[in-house]
């Protein structure tokens, strides 16, 4: 009797045990803020990581071209967001503001201008860029 109820008693440890214990492959967790998150006043990358629910090593991976410095109107992109697919949504767009466009992975100051039909000298001077050959992958430049 003592070992019939030893055995069940061992079954349903192991049952607990087996239920409870760690999987080989990790979920899978949906970001808060969705594919990109555009930088508001007051924001630094650990305060975006942890309401946006990543770490802060992931958001840096994400944004590599990002350094130490962000600033206002800067697009991130969000690892496990449910538009990720590397640099976001990228390319012409408009809000209350008026036009702006995403810089996209390969992009050019000169392309964009001509895209648009205006001056590099133009977006530069409107956006504050002080070197035309240096933008980066989820730039947004106003028109």
């Amino acid at each position: 009797m003592f070992a019939k109820r030893l055995i069940q008693v061992s079954l349903i440890l192991v049952l607990l045990f087996v239920s409870l214990g760690v999987t080989t492959t990790q979920a899978h967790a949906w970001s808060a803020c969705g594919g990109t998150y555009v930088v508001q006043r007051g924001d630094w990358l650990s305060k975006i990581a942890r309401r946006c629910g990543v770490t802060l090593s992931q958001l840096r991976a994400a944004n590599p071209w990002a350094g130490n410095v962000i600033y206002p109107g800067q697009v991130l992109n969000i690892p496990g967001g449910y538009n990720d697919g590397g640099y976001g949504y990228c390319g012409p767009n408009w809000d209350y503001y008026g036009s702006y466009y995403v810089v996209c992975r390969g992009d050019t100051l000169g392309g964009i201008a001509m895209y648009y039909g205006v001056s590099v000298w133009y977006l530069q001077n409107r956006n504050g860029i002080w070197n035309a050959n240096y933008i980066y992958a989820g730039q947004i430049i106003r028109l």
